[in-house]
């Protein structure tokens, strides 16, 4: 009689003899007899019996899948929106990046959703997509073959169905059709880009090092199926340009401790690294992480994150989510070297090669909530005005807290006859400080017209009492002044000194821009010209505070913004400073100099009853 070997499986394990000699031999025999059973099934027929990660259904609930339960959808939400700074302005999203440490089944999630679709939907269509057809063939096109339900694991040639495929060539033509007249394309990105113009599809794959010009034309084949593109990528390339087009400026939304990546220069928790971690736990509000030990300093690194598309998110799959593909070894090959090499290789993050000039801005120590900004204090308004673009405008509270940016025009926020405008900035992945955004686009405002808006944000009384008129009369908005009372009261207002005084001639006579503005009764002070350099320095000290320490009221930045002001965190996270004065990022980052410069303090005499941000 041969003896029974059990086989070994990464998630079931086998029992203990405790366990055996507690539930009796017959008990354990059933037992076995299933547990072999399970296994062969989901050798034989993974796509209906492989288990899954519990990361994956994270992923299935941002995208939308019709296989989500609503509730716990709902419940996931809630519980990612309870600590973030502002709520997901959209929470299904079309597209999403996958970022992934090695063997953490990114590939085999994107395989599996695009097999999903395909048998889940009549006629529906799919593109996946590699660097070039032999790694199609190799690395891409077997997953699609594995997942293929079992009975259509075969040459199957009928009116409808074809499907043909061996491991040397991947599948016939690179192309299958299911029986129900979906069909799936493997196409590369050495062909030409003109592959992907035209046609409708449910689903995309990019797996690894997708130029971001193909990202934005294949979002154009899913919009009229509400299809969905999911792309995959192990960072190995570091920081490319469509990773770059995701993370810069984007908010973090959850976060985990990096076992691996110790702060205080002590060993490495292998052991907890190595933990799996439940993410079904978070739809029930709770998180199943091992605590960080008492008096030990540990990175954190993120596991979803907001990019400025709202249409867009990232997640990160981890080497330690995925049991089947051995993650202990992945820590064998990782151990000793570089904390950039471990984050990339086991948690799946790309080191930033051109850093933003303020390392040390943190979306959850620097940025509040607009209700938590102190209602009094020192109010000071800076403006950047452009020819060829819109003014950008600051608002800053100085308080014996600290001090608050709380407003920025354009912002996140309706603006009358114009709509909510968009971003200033967005990610670009040839220039370091991005591309203009639309709120750069010129309204085709007059100085009435600024007026107007900074009366209406300020609240001041007498925008409020010609609310009923035509406000763009210039007779009305001429004649308005804050002396007559505001809801909010400004100190002091600045302008670019460069702008604003240079001479314009009108009439014949030599005129600027800041008395034109005094003709309007709003008067600005000038900027100091100090150099670029000086200004960045200040900012800089303004946010500094030390890393290694729990924030406190001894160790503490002096400079927040409020979680409303999008645009100026998007330039604070991402602006180099290598794009020169044409940079798209520079008008926010050229505000906070020139408040820093100005030696802008708490008046402590004037007691301002401001509303603390927001209130648009």
């Amino acid at each position: 009689m041969s003896k029974f070997v059990p086989t070994e499986h990464p998630i079931l394990k086998i029992p203990t003899p405790e366990q055996m000699q507690e539930m009796g031999l017959e008990r354990w025999i059933q037992l076995m007899k299933d547990r072999e059973l399970y296994i062969q099934r989901e050798r034989d027929d993974p796509f209906r019996y492989g288990w899954e990660p519990p990361i994956w259904r994270i992923c299935d609930t941002f995208l939308g899948f019709d296989w989500v339960d609503p509730d716990e959808s709902k419940k996931l939400r809630k519980f990612l929106e309870k600590d973030m700074l502002s709520k997901f302005e959209q929470w299904k999203v079309q597209l999403l990046l996958i970022q992934g440490g090695n063997r953490g089944s990114k590939s085999e999630y994107a395989a599996k959703r695009v097999m999903k679709t395909l048998l889940g939907k009549k006629e529906a269509r799919a593109w996946c997509f590699h660097t070039n057809n032999p790694n199609s063939v190799e690395y891409q096109q077997p997953l699609l073959w594995r997942y293929l339900p079992k009975e259509l694991r075969r040459k199957i040639k009928s009116e409808v169905g074809y499907i043909s495929y061996n491991q040397k060539y991947g599948f016939s033509d690179n192309k299958f059709v299911l029986p129900n007249g979906s069909e799936c394309i493997f196409r590369n990105y050495e062909q030409d880009m003109d592959t992907i113009e035209g046609g409708e599809v449910d689903i995309i794959w990019f797996d690894e090092l997708v130029p971001p010009d193909w990202v934005d034309t294949a979002r154009l084949r899913i919009a009229t199926r509400h299809g969905r593109i999911i792309i995959t990528f192990t960072p190995v390339k570091g920081y490319t340009q469509t990773v770059k087009m995701f993370v810069d400026g984007a908010q973090p939304v959850i976060e985990n401790p990096a076992f691996l990546c110790p702060k205080d220069g002590a060993a490495p928790l292998e052991d907890l690294a190595l933990n799996l971690e439940n993410c079904d736990s978070w739809s029930s509000g709770s998180r199943e992480i091992p605590e960080i030990p008492a008096g030990r300093v540990i990175e954190n690194v993120p596991r979803v994150i907001q990019p400025p598309e709202p249409n867009a998110r990232v997640v990160y799959f981890h080497s330690s989510d995925n049991p089947y593909g051995n993650p202990s070894q992945v820590l064998d090959l990782i151990r000793g070297k570089s904390t950039a090499f471990i984050k990339e290789r086991f948690y799946g993050i790309a080191d930033k090669t051109m850093s933003s000039r303020f390392p040390k801005f943190k979306m959850k120590v620097h940025v509040v909530k607009p209700e938590d900004i102190p209602e009094n204090g020192t109010n000071y308004h800076f403006v950047d005005p452009a020819s060829g673009r819109n003014f950008f405008m600051s608002w800053f509270r100085v308080t014996p807290e600290g001090i608050f940016l709380y407003r920025e025009w354009p912002g996140n926020y309706y603006i009358p006859e114009q709509g909510v405008p968009g971003p200033w900035a967005l990610p670009d992945g040839k220039k370091p400080d991005g591309k203009k955004g639309p709120a750069q686009d010129p309204f085709g405002f007059g100085l009435l017209q600024y007026k107007n808006e900074i009366a209406r944000l300020e609240g001041w009384k007498d925008a409020k009492k010609e609310k009923k008129q035509d406000q763009n009369k210039s007779d009305f908005v001429k004649s308005w002044t804050e002396a007559a009372g505001s809801d909010e009261k400004i100190f002091e207002r600045f302008m670019d000194s460069r702008f604003a005084s240079a001479p314009k001639l009108e009439r014949d006579r030599p005129t600027s821009l800041l008395e034109k503005f005094a003709e309007i009764h709003l008067d600005f002070n000038t900027t100091p010209g100090n150099d670029i350099n000086e200004g960045v320095q200040m900012i800089t000290d303004a946010l500094d505070y030390d890393e290694e320490r729990d924030i406190d009221f001894f160790n503490k930045p002096n400079f927040y913004v409020s979680s409303e002001c999008k645009n100026t965190i998007y330039a604070i996270q991402n602006w180099t400073g290598l794009d020169g004065t044409r940079g798209a990022c520079k008008d926010p980052i050229d505000n906070l100099r020139y408040f820093f410069l100005a030696d802008c303090g708490f008046i402590e005499s004037q007691t301002f009853e401001s509303y603390g941000g927001g209130h648009y």
